[in-house]
C-alpha cells in the first residue's frame, strides 16, 4: 500500500501523479513512462532542453528510489497503512482565454496543423492548454514558426531563431506586468481592449535570469490573461 505522508506525495508529483495516492503498479507505470520520456539521449538534438531533461531524469530516480523504501517501511505499519485515503479526482484545467486575439488558441482550438506542432515539440512531455504566436504578424494567417506554448507543468518558447527553451512552473520566478507609458511600473491596465500595446510582460526564471519579454508581439489582453495564468500556475506550484 502506497503511503500518504507529504515527502511521498511530492515524490508521486515528479512522476506525474498529481492526484490521490497511487497503488504501486501505478507508480511503476509512471516511473517506466517518465524514464521514456525524460532520458537525456532523447534530447541529443535540443541543447536548451537537454540539461533541464537529466535534471527531470535524476529526478525521477531519487523519487522512485525513495518511494520504494519508504513505502516498503510503510507497509510493515498499519497504523501508515490507515492513513491512505481514496483517490481524489482531477480538478478541470486552467481556464484561459485570449477573446478573439490573432495567432492565440487554447486547446480546444487547436487544428491539427497545430496538434502536429505542438507534438513535434512537447511530445508526451506534458499537455498543451494554449499556443500563441510571438512573430508579431497580423497580416496574414500566424505560422507559428515563433511561439510560445502554455501546458500543464510547464511552458515552452520557440524564439525567431528556431531555438527552444522550457521552463517548469516550479522554477517560475517574477512575472511583471508593466505599463510601458508611466515609467514601466508595474500593475494591472484594468479593463484593456484588443490591439493595444501599453504593456509589457516581463517573466524570469527563479534564478533572477530572464526567460521571455513580451511587447508589441502580442495585444495587451493577451499579455493580461498570460500574466494571470503564470501567478495562479505559480501559485499551484508552491503549494
Amino acid at each position: 500500500m502506497s503511503c500518504d505522508c507529504a515527502q511521498c506525495r511530492q515524490h508521486y508529483k515528479t512522476l506525474g501523479i498529481a492526484f490521490g495516492i497511487p497503488s504501486e503498479s501505478a507508480i511503476e507505470e509512471a516511473y517506466r513512462e517518465g524514464v521514456k520520456q525524460w532520458h537525456p539521449d532523447l534530447y541529443e538534438n535540443y541543447a536548451s532542453l537537454r540539461a533541464d531533461a537529466e535534471e527531470h531524469f535524476k529526478e525521477i530516480q531519487v523519487a522512485y528510489r525513495e518511494l520504494r523504501e519508504h513505502n516498503t517501511v510503510a507497509a510493515e505499519s498499519p497504523v501508515e497503512a490507515a492513513a491512505v485515503q481514496p483517490q481524489e479526482a482531477p480538478p478541470d484545467a486552467p481556464v484561459l482565454s485570449f477573446g478573439s486575439a490573432p495567432g492565440c488558441l487554447v486547446a480546444k482550438q487547436f487544428t491539427s496543423e497545430i496538434e502536429e506542432i505542438i507534438a513535434r515539440h512537447l511530445g508526451k512531455a506534458d499537455r498543451a492548454l494554449a499556443i500563441i504566436d510571438l512573430s508579431g504578424a497580423r497580416s496574414h494567417p500566424a505560422r507559428y514558426s515563433h511561439f510560445l506554448l502554455l501546458a500543464t507543468r510547464g511552458m515552452m518558447m520557440r524564439d525567431a531563431r528556431g531555438l527552444v527553451s522550457l521552463l517548469w512552473y516550479r522554477d517560475l520566478g517574477e512575472v511583471i506586468l508593466t505599463d510601458k507609458h508611466k515609467g514601466g511600473k508595474p500593475g494591472f491596465m484594468g479593463i484593456i481592449s484588443g490591439g493595444r500595446h501599453n504593456c509589457s510582460l516581463h517573466i524570469r526564471r527563479n534564478n533572477g535570469t530572464s526567460y521571455l519579454s513580451l511587447t508589441d508581439q502580442v495585444d495587451d489582453n493577451v499579455k493580461e490573461a498570460i500574466c494571470d495564468f503564470l501567478l495562479r500556475q505559480k501559485l499551484e506550484a508552491a503549494s
